[in-house]
């Protein structure tokens, strides 16, 4: 028998991209599955797809930034199927722009959706894996959390928050029986990019060149399901990840390649002009 067999995986940010492909290698090896998205007929496409593999999928639409929604659906899972083995808090959105020209507004939706997203799933069904004393939670992070790009800041520093609460976790929930994996990936192929607009020329041309320098979601996606099954602390995704994870030993290196990014992509001071305010 299969170790698969009867094991349920929740992904979040299941519609597309990343999401939508590792539903797609789990559904593969016969775990079954709950989707979810805010974008319910995205969602509901790929659940079609993934029912072909012959394996049970559950959706549900909600927004993971609202703490009241996330527990509507945790208790609903819970009730309906029983819980889940494994949550991948994968669901996230992404933003370029120099710090001082991001607005609160900004910042809270970040916060909201790329930090307290996965938390609000980690306490929705961590009491229920703690009790049973097993589980995995998959948190996924950014490769951005090991790199200091300018105007990649307030979302890099999320994403780095993100990082360091999964890998904590890691150590504290262990002791329940419950393993916890955090994903660092590079930049990836997705619609993720498609609406960020850089502020300047350089900037632009950087997100109309993605899918010349980045990943396939694909590609991510088999990584993250063998980091899952071999159930490791870190997955780091990407050589260049660990080439920054480790480049920050040496003391001149990450100011070199911060200064290198803000002459590239950042916007240069004008004569008489002020800094934009945040509200």
């Amino acid at each position: 028998m299969p170790k698969s067999r009867g094991k349920k995986v929740l992904i979040t940010g299941a519609a597309s991209g990343i999401g939508r492909c590792t539903a797609a290698e789990f559904a593969r090896a016969g775990y079954d599955l709950i989707l979810t998205d805010i974008d319910q007929p995205a969602l509901e496409r790929t659940a079609s797809e993934i029912r072909g593999h012959g394996v049970q999928v559950h959706t549900c639409a909600y927004d993971v930034s609202k703490q009241n929604q996330v527990q509507e659906m945790a208790r609903s899972v819970l009730a309906e199927v029983g819980g889940v083995d494994i949550l991948v808090n994968n669901a996230g959105v992404g933003y370029t722009g120099e710090l001082t020209g991001t607005s609160l507004k900004t910042w809270r939706k970040l916060i909201d959706v790329n930090l307290w997203g996965p938390i609000y799933h980690v306490y929705a069904f961590l009491p229920h894996m703690q009790q049973r004393g097993s589980g995995q939670i998959v948190n996924v992070s950014s490769g951005q959390a090991f790199f200091r790009l300018p105007t990649w800041g307030a979302y890099a520093a999320i994403k780095a928050a993100l990082g360091v609460f999964s890998e904590i976790l890691y150590y504290e929930v262990r002791k329940h029986g419950i393993r916890v994996t955090t994903v660092y990936p590079f930049m990836v192929n997705t619609p993720f990019y498609k609406n960020i607009v850089g502020e300047t020329w350089a900037a632009r041309l950087s997100m109309k060149l993605v899918p010349y320098y980045s990943m396939k979601p694909e590609r991510v996606a088999r990584i993250i399901f063998r980091a899952v099954e071999r159930r490791r602390k870190i997955e780091t995704v990407s050589l260049l990840n660990d080439l920054a994870f480790y480049a920050q030993a040496v003391p001149f290196a990450p100011g070199i390649i911060a200064a290198t990014t803000n002459f590239v992509l950042g916007t240069r001071p004008q004569r008489g002009a002020t800094a934009r305010r945040s509200s």
